[in-house]
């Protein structure tokens, strides 16, 4: 509890306090109809996002149905939305083609829509979109004029014209999506790809979709590993017709159900489109799968034709758009983050804990300090570190030790852990604080590329700062030791190395130090990935939720990465149990493989108990005992 408080505290002060300002520069907001939030509806959140906007903002919108007609405008770009769920948080409105307004205005089928997006670099996660005017003609839940628009885990409600990907030229990528209708109900000229989506035909049928791709256009509508059902009769949808002439539509290894007719396509009584439009599937399945009746104009492609139809060729383009790239970048604000820093923890623990004092210690008398040394270049700077050594060049090389600094892999800094270090070079260790990118300035695994090129360094400079290079340790505390437990079980997966420099040399950890860090992210025991009241300390990091990104989560969990060859490991935890989420499923699968691990607790202490007396000497006195074991050197 007191590090979830901890966190909100992190979170307030990221935000700033212009919380109900009619334009606001903070990059989180949040729309909630109880007045919990910053909006009440989602149209005044969409107004506060600056024009020209150059920043990712998340806005989150709390479950709810909020009947409104939106718009995101045309410069107010690199905007997410994002649901508590997909089927509680909904967006609708009841607009149609024929509509009279109380204006005296007629309505069209285009400013029939409930939600209108005109701005790019648009993302909508956990969202329903839906015209709720019933089958009463065209009438369009979600119109997308942007470029490089994502939709995950979305739903599209409604009867014709339900989804209306619309201005040519424009990309959209709509992953694990729900959409149904009537007739058309995908339609427009954009290009636009659909993967792991249900597309579902209502009522009495009629044609999943109407592109209306213009010529020239090398794509436009590809649905990949899609199902298509519905509650339509057997044998009554068509998979499309060309609204304009040079329409495409392209369906790989999809799931046709039996509404799909068996003919597939239908030309709009314009003989002339089965020379222009191109139709074509790869291994449909399913009952609606019908390749020798499909209508002699369409085309059923080869598996080198098929290749053709990726996600970077149909959507790249010339800027190389990823829409597969991480979804929750609102945190990236390359503005250092000083929230976590020793003197405001000491203040939050003070009254709970009245013994706790602060580490102060002058620099011993034997140990000699080099501070800010480059260590790496990440491409736009330098990442240093501190080393700490003894004075005196001993005859033998001296074991080394990375000091990892924790604060929630978004604050914090190298510096906090100058006491720890300058104690263990006192004690024949060569000590190196070092620094690494924060999720303000690049998400995971960045992070643990630098530490790892921090290893090889040390191998690098082994001989000049006399260091053992079989025998260096990785020490973290917090989310410092999240990463020196992943630093020291991934020597050899080549995915996690980075090539931040010194690729000659090996980032093989030979002891792990872990205070208080996560072992597993997806456990019983983890308290990381809880966006319910705030954004987690690991979704900013990883730049997922948990759902969305699972494997990426389960990825940066040590747990998961145990063999034959991971070294030896002390835990040394606070009373804070999630923070050690994983430690006793991990240490059964280093008995089963015969490696050596300790656990060293202290009961009812803070989670921040390392940086601060009475805790720091036993701290320090359970790293070296089992380091001298370990490493076979004498204190």
């Amino acid at each position: 509890m007191r590090m979830r408080t901890f966190y909100f505290l992190l979170l307030l002060s990221f935000l700033g306090n212009n919380v109900h300002a009619q334009s606001s520069n903070r990059n989180l907001l949040t729309v909630a109809q109880d007045g919990s939030g910053d909006f009440t509806t989602v149209q005044t959140a969409f107004n506060a996002i600056p024009l020209n906007n150059t920043k990712d903002v998340l806005i989150r919108i709390k479950k709810g149905i909020y009947k409104e007609k939106l718009t995101l405008d045309s410069t107010k770009n690199h905007v997410t939305i994002m649901g508590e769920e997909a089927a509680t948080t909904v967006l609708t409105y009841d607009d149609f083609s024929g509509k009279v307004t109380p204006n005296g205005v007629k309505l069209g089928t285009t400013t029939s829509t409930s939600t209108r997006i005109v701005a790019h670099d648009f993302t909508a996660i956990n969202i329903t979109f839906a015209n709720s005017a019933g089958p009463v003609g065209q009438a369009v839940a979600m119109l997308v004029d942007g470029d490089k628009a994502r939709f995950i885990n979305c739903r599209f409600l409604g009867f014709q014209d339900t989804l209306y990907p619309k201005r040519e030229g424009t990309r959209q990528y709509y992953k694990n999506c729900y959409i149904e209708g009537t007739v058309d109900f995908i339609f427009g000229w954009a290009i636009a790809y659909f993967q792991n989506c249900r597309i579902y035909s209502k009522l009495s049928g009629g044609y999943f979709t109407a592109a209306s791709t213009p010529q020239g256009q090398a794509f436009g509508y590809v649905f990949n590993q899609c199902e298509l059902d519905g509650e339509s009769p057997a044998a009554s949808v068509y998979l499309g017709r060309p609204w304009r002439d040079y329409a495409q539509t392209v369906f790989l290894n999809c799931n046709l159900s039996k509404v799909v007719k068996p003919e597939g396509w239908h030309n709009w009584d314009k003989p002339n489109a089965e020379k222009m439009a191109f139709y074509a599937e790869f291994q449909s399945k399913g009952a609606g799968a019908n390749p020798e009746k499909r209508v002699a104009w369409s085309k059923q492609l080869t598996e080198n034709e098929a290749k053709k139809y990726t996600i970077t060729n149909v959507l790249g383009g010339k800027d190389y758009w990823n829409p597969e790239s991480p979804l929750l970048t609102f945190g990236l604000t390359g503005v250092k983050d000083t929230s976590f820093n020793t003197k405001r923890a000491f203040s939050q623990i003070q009254k709970q804990f009245p013994q706790a004092s602060l580490v102060e210690l002058p620099l011993p008398s034997s140990v000699a300090e080099e501070r800010g040394i480059s260590y790496c270049n990440t491409g736009t700077r330098d990442l240093k570190l501190d080393v700490f050594h003894p004075k005196v060049k001993s005859k033998k090389m001296l074991p080394a030790v990375l000091v990892i600094h924790g604060g929630g892999w978004r604050s914090g800094d190298r510096s906090q852990h100058i006491p720890l270090a300058q104690k263990l070079a006192e004690r024949g260790f060569v000590a190196v604080t070092v620094e690494y990118r924060l999720s303000t300035e690049a998400l995971y695994p960045a992070a643990l590329h630098d530490v790892k090129a921090a290893v090889r360094w040390l191998r690098a400079n082994a001989k000049k700062y006399n260091i053992d290079p079989d025998k260096i340790a990785a020490l973290g505390y917090s989310a410092g030791g999240q990463l020196a437990a992943l630093l020291g079980t991934t020597d050899g997966v080549s995915s996690l190395e980075g090539n931040l420099g010194n690729a000659q040399f090996s980032s093989k950890i030979n002891a792990i130090v872990d205070l208080d860090g996560t072992l597993a992210f997806i456990h019983p025991e983890s308290g990381e990935g809880d966006d319910s009241k705030s954004i987690s300390a690991a979704t900013y990091w990883f730049g997922y939720t948990k759902t969305q990104n699972p494997d990426l989560w389960h990825e940066a969990g040590a747990l998961n990465h145990i063999t034959k060859n991971t070294p030896p490991i002390l835990f040394v935890n606070s009373s804070v149990a999630r923070m050690h989420a994983g430690r006793d499923d991990m240490r059964k699968k280093l008995d089963s493989l015969h490696i050596h691990s300790e656990v060293h607790t202290f009961p009812e202490a803070p989670h921040t108990f390392v940086l601060f007396n009475p805790w720091f000497e036993p701290v320090l006195n359970h790293i070296t005992i089992f380091l001298n074991k370990v490493f076979g050197t004498k204190p």
